[in-house]
């Protein structure tokens, strides 16, 4: 089997399963027909940069990476409302707690916005600090994120 058509079969498990473990994913392969070995997943993985994201039932599962023309708002807006657990501010920053994990993309997220009324966003595992260029600025944002959590 050429890679490529192998890695076809990854994408496919990955959309339809939450597979956390590259054991998990040899096993879903072999099932399939697929005979492959850890080491060969591991470099799947690498080259195709999938990605680890928080498991609604607890811990992490492979995604495939953002596709890079989705929608950033539609992105941002999911990710705000699984993740979100607390939203506190002052006159320029907001804080976010959020799922561990979801820190980075939310950052990176934000800061892909381009919004005037963000400096930036920096995060750690499970938190964001969002630095906003005014008083209005912090609650333009608020209320950004804050729809983007209900809809």
């Amino acid at each position: 089997m050429k890679k490529s058509e192998r890695q076809q079969h990854v994408r496919d498990i990955l959309t339809q399963n939450d597979v956390q473990t590259q054991e998990e994913l040899v096993t879903y392969l072999n099932k399939s027909g697929i005979q492959v070995t850890q080491a060969t997943i591991s470099r799947d993985i690498r080259d195709m940069q999938l990605i680890k994201l928080p498991s609604q039932n607890g811990g992490y599962h492979y995604a495939l990476p953002p596709k890079k023309d989705e929608n950033i708002k539609l992105r941002l807006a999911r990710t705000l409302k699984e993740s979100v657990k607390k939203m506190t501010s002052n006159a320029t920053f907001i804080f976010l707690e959020v799922q561990p994990g979801s820190g980075p993309v939310i950052a990176s997220l934000l800061n892909q916005l381009n919004s005037d009324d963000i400096l930036g966003a920096i995060s750690d595992d499970g938190s964001v600090l969002i630095v906003t260029n005014s008083v209005e600025g912090v609650e333009n944002i608020k209320q950004l994120i804050t729809t983007m959590r209900l809809e």
